[in-house]
């Protein structure tokens, strides 16, 4: 499990044997401590073969490997329930890429790609 947070709260993103390693995603009151909404995606690779994921602006992105050149090549908008291939080039630097955690604060991802802290600068469209 991961949490995660951007410009819309708190999240955690999971994944079990239950549902064959489909991803979930659950937002959660941090006022309550409980959760307020819950996803089980589908047509997005298994947690368990994915390279990492991450969310921002209240959209999950997975990214397709953790090693070398790869792509964000899945994104699910919790707001609208939209999903799409946003195929965006996504480069492991050095090559081994363990952790993606976006900060909604500074717009940038930040990577842990190995032994290494890279960021990446992040700029939306509306």
């Amino acid at each position: 499990m991961d949490l995660a947070v951007d410009e819309h709260g708190l999240w955690a993103i999971s994944g079990n044997t239950n549902n064959g390693y489909r991803p979930y995603v659950t937002k959660i009151d941090v006022v309550s401590n409980s959760v307020s909404l819950s996803w089980s995606l589908s047509g997005v690779e298994k947690m368990n073969t994915m390279g990492n994921a991450f969310m921002a602006c209240g959209v999950f992105y997975a990214v397709d490997s953790y090693s070398g050149t790869t792509t964000i090549n899945y994104a699910y908008d919790t707001k609208t329930g939209r999903r799409w291939n946003p195929s965006i080039t996504f480069v492991n630097q050095y090559n081994y890429n363990s952790m993606i955690a976006y900060n909604p604060r500074e717009k940038v991802l930040y990577s842990w790609d190995y032994k290494r802290q890279v960021t990446y600068s992040l700029t939306f469209e509306s």
